[in-house]
């Protein structure tokens, strides 16, 4: 009588032929079927060959298992794959001359207001290519840019944008400038644009909201996309809500 064993060993797990039971039926049926037809004795090389030919039958149920069990190993693996930016970096999302014509704006600024942004030499844009963040510190990228709607008494535009290098900073970071000094009563919309994003409309249940000027409206549009946060605020009428909604529509149209 021949006697079949099998010992499998892989780094990191164990795999036997209980955690498949299908499996073990099956090798010893056909173990069983074999050894009933083995009625006479054989050499010693016939002995080798069958046993070489049943330890190939066993690798191939082994494989088997082993695949279905590496495949759902890749598959949550998976679902780790940070987001890849489709931009490069925050540059790429600045608006250019004829976004500018198009949205009705104007980079026509006095040099008082461009101070008070860090501007200055009549430039109305800035990026920091070191920038680190200050929700866990790690590296990248901010720009931030000042305009004026003409048609709205020189309403000001202000445009943040935040390149990170990970979700975890980004959701940190969306969550806390969105929402931390604001309340439920100012929200005009959520998730509408982007990823996901939020849109705010100043409200005296704000932090410090009773101290708001008389007749102006603060617009706050939050959004998320790939690994950018997107930040426009207008500070002048209330009419430049639409504004403020297709300026974030466009800086999106950028993402290829």
């Amino acid at each position: 009588m021949l006697r079949y064993t099998f010992d499998y060993h892989h780094p990191g797990r164990a795999l036997t032929m209980c955690s498949y039971p299908y499996i073990a039926h099956s090798i010893l049926s056909l173990k069983s079927q074999i050894d009933s037809k083995l009625k006479i004795h054989i050499d010693i090389s016939g002995q080798v060959t069958m046993k070489m030919a049943i330890l190939a039958i066993l690798l191939i149920f082994a494989g088997g298992c082993l695949t279905k069990q590496d495949g759902g190993s890749a598959q949550n693996d998976s679902a780790l794959i940070q987001p890849i930016p489709t931009v490069s970096g925050t540059r790429e999302l600045l608006l250019n001359e004829q976004d500018l014509q198009q949205l009705g704006m104007t980079s026509d600024l006095n040099e008082q207001d461009l101070q008070q942004l860090g501007l200055s030499n009549g430039t109305n844009c800035r990026t920091e290519e070191g920038y680190t963040n200050i929700v866990d510190s790690s590296p990248g990228q901010y720009s931030i840019c000042i305009y004026t709607i003409n048609s709205l008494n020189d309403t000001q535009v202000i445009i943040e944008l935040q390149k990170f290098t990970n979700i975890e900073a980004l959701n940190g970071a969306y969550q806390y400038d969105s929402s931390h000094l604001y309340s439920i009563e100012g929200l005009i919309s959520e998730n509408d644009y982007g990823d996901k994003s939020r849109f705010r409309v100043n409200d005296e249940h704000d932090y410090g909201g009773q101290y708001n000027e008389p007749n102006i409206y603060y617009y706050h549009l939050w959004i998320c996309k790939d690994l950018y946060l997107i930040h426009i605020t207008s500070k002048g009428t209330k009419e430049a809500e639409e504004y403020i909604a297709k300026i974030g529509r466009r800086i999106l149209s950028k993402f290829r």
